[in-house]
């Protein structure tokens, strides 16, 4: 990996422990809901909820002995009878373990966002046989399903894939089945995982010159060391226990991040998916310290991704390995973006931390285009992942090429979708992980000189139950984006409640012909793109509805390095040609006109090329088998 010849900003790495910075709290603009408080609900369509149901039906098929049986056998437990899954998960897998790690991340978000007490309890089942896997490794505290020797490896730079990786996401599980059910043996358990961490560190760090930590841990060969500075700092912000600070401070990459400080766009031919992490930990360090150089590294790392490296479908890793060095699951040219559509573009798991990634900024901003944004990834990246024809079939790369199908889309796991017992690649665990949580970012809230405000984000069928504001609950009705109406409805028990409502102008209305009504009544207000709407009412009673209509219409966005080269987007929807080779189009869009119009049908249109033929577009996300292109030549 090259980067800057020069890189200003110091991050301060092993053999030095430097006091904590001056801790300054911050203010978030905006606040989320927790998962329990926002339930997605029953409507004619929606991908969020079809796409949740799914996830959970492959949760529930998947046994606890088979997910238990590389733990089992590190420890010599006996694995007579279970059948070890396959993939990745594999008895011959480095990173066997970490599909159980994200499962039970998955299972406490079920638990909160629907109350799924079953899965609740399959993954506590899970908790206590991995304690005593842990005693019985009788290893200082050591958890895994492969063996401590693995860290050795590390340390002898022998090849080994990615034990940090797989060690923090274990912990991130145990912690939130500890934070977020209150099993205190999954606390004790992350607790002795974490002090056995840091007396390998320590034992590294008496050993070995800084130069040798950098080459294990920040080498490109096994960069993949995950989420664990954010997880550090967050335990830091929790405890107070400075030992946790410092081991963050061994995973920031100062090469890395210091050239994002000064905002320099280094990124092409770095693997996307590895090098998101350890941003999200800066943005935690941030949240802690006040440290403005994390935060800028944070924002200015979105920047460069979302302006340089995205394609219209919000995804940002390139495919095609044509222009000059390897892309699949990497960052792309900038300038030669349009060469990079091919068969193997956007790893999931690039998608699913990007989206962590937009929603700090969120918090922190209160910005409608980071809004934007969010949704343009959420509704062209994450629906249409997983095959409906059955649970526990999804992708790990979508494609954006040429005469494309989800089928044959290639990826490091593969060949299109995966299977259900043999596959768990690494969109395998980010995927159970992410359609649990479906509801988290429809509804954010503020709380400023004792007022309250509610912003409507995202337009998905659900319900807010707003405990601390007066028992207030808010219902989302839509069957987005195949109508363009969403209605909501006010419930309590109250006379009224006062608190105000922010509905977001999405960047894609057609402002003139969109409107909002309160109890029938038109309001009389502006609606301007890329802004939130501030309805007038500031007191609300048992039954108001509003109604918001948001005008859609077809357009097209030029991918950023060639302006003849489109893709065909109504609202913020993508749509896939349903054609083997591009047809060069009109700029005139009326050549594409819309084929049916209710809730019951999937969006679709109908395209007339310069050459006089015709073909059918569909939502990308609405795409399963079919033979599709996405970018479209102009004349």
């Amino acid at each position: 990996m090259k980067l800057l010849g020069v890189v200003v900003f110091i991050i301060v790495h092993l053999v030095n422990s430097v006091p904590i910075p001056c801790e300054t709290p911050i203010s978030n603009k905006l606040t989320p809901f927790f998962l329990q408080q926002v339930h997605l609900v029953d409507s004619v369509h929606s991908p969020s909820l079809a796409g949740q149901q799914l996830n959970q039906a492959y949760l529930d098929i998947l046994p606890v002995d088979r997910l238990l049986y590389t733990y089992y056998r590190n420890a010599n437990l006996s694995v007579e009878g279970i059948e070890p899954l396959g993939g990745w998960e594999s008895p011959e897998s480095d990173i066997r373990g970490v599909f159980l790690a994200f499962y039970l991340q998955a299972s406490v978000k079920a638990y909160l966002a629907y109350n799924n007490t079953r899965q609740l309890a399959k993954a506590q089942q899970l908790v206590e046989q991995l304690s005593r896997v842990q005693k019985i490794l009788n290893d200082s505290g050591f958890l895994a399903a492969w063996p401590s020797e693995n860290l050795r490896k590390l340390e002898r730079l022998e090849k080994v894939w990615a034990p940090i990786y797989c060690y923090e996401k274990l912990l991130r599980g145990l912690s939130d089945m500890y934070t977020f059910t209150g099993m205190t043996l999954a606390g004790s358990m992350m607790h002795d995982m974490l002090d056995y961490l840091y007396t390998w560190m320590v034992h590294c760090a008496n050993t070995y010159p800084a130069s040798h930590w950098h080459t294990m841990i920040f080498s490109t060969t096994d960069y993949e060391y995950g989420g664990i500075s954010e997880f550090l700092y967050e335990q830091y912000g929790l405890t107070r226990d400075e030992r946790f600070f410092w081991m963050a401070q061994q995973f920031d990459d100062g090469q890395f991040l210091g050239a994002l400080s000064l905002n320099a766009d280094f990124l092409q031919g770095i693997h996307a998916n590895s090098h998101v992490p350890p941003v999200l930990g800066s943005g935690r360090r941030y949240s802690i310290t006040g440290e403005q150089q994390y935060r800028a590294i944070l924002e200015n790392f979105f920047s460069l991704v979302w302006n340089n490296h995205t394609y219209s479908t919000g995804g940002s890793n390139g495919g095609n390995g044509s222009v000059g060095f390897y892309q699949q699951e990497h960052y792309s040219d900038p300038n030669r973006l349009s060469q990079t559509l091919w068969n193997n573009n956007q790893e999931f798991c690039v998608q699913y931390n990007m989206l962590k990634v937009i929603r700090v900024l969120i918090e922190w901003t209160g910005q409608v285009e980071f809004m934007n944004a969010y949704e343009r990834v959420f509704v062209n990246s994450i629906w249409g992942t997983q095959d409906p024809s059955g649970p526990g079939h999804m992708l790990y790369s979508y494609p954006l090429g040429e005469g494309v199908s989800k089928p044959t889309a290639v990826s490091s796991g593969g060949i299109g979708y995966g299977s259900q017992f043999d596959s768990f690649w690494c969109c395998y665990t980010t995927a159970i992980d992410q359609w649990t949580k479906m509801s988290d970012s429809i509804y954010f809230f503020q709380v400023e000189n004792e007022a309250s405000s509610l912003y409507v984000n995202l337009f998905v069928a659900s319900q807010l139950d707003w405990q601390a504001h007066d028992n207030l609950s808010i219902r989302q009705t839509t069957t987005f984006p195949r109508e363009t109406t969403t209605v909501l409805t006010v419930a309590t028990i109250l006379d009224a409640v006062p608190f105000r409502i922010y509905l977001r102008v999405p960047s894609w209305i057609v402002a003139n012909e969109s409107w909002i009504e309160i109890n029938g009544v038109r309001q009389q207000m502006t609606l301007t793109p890329s802004t939130y709407a501030l309805l007038a009412s500031t007191s609300w009673k048992n039954n108001d509805r509003i109604v918001y209509n948001m005008a859609m219409q077809l357009h097209v966005e030029p991918i950023n390095d060639n302006p003849q080269l489109v893709s065909i987007l109504f609202g913020p929807i993508v749509l896939g040609g349903l054609i083997n080779k591009a047809k060069t189009l009109s700029r005139d869009v009326t050549s594409i006109r819309q084929v049916n119009t209710t809730a019951y049908e999937p969006l679709q249109f109908e395209a007339t090329a310069l050459d006089g033929s015709t073909f059918r577009l569909l939502p990308l996300y609405e795409i399963v088998n079919q033979t599709y292109t996405v970018y479209f030549p102009l004349e």
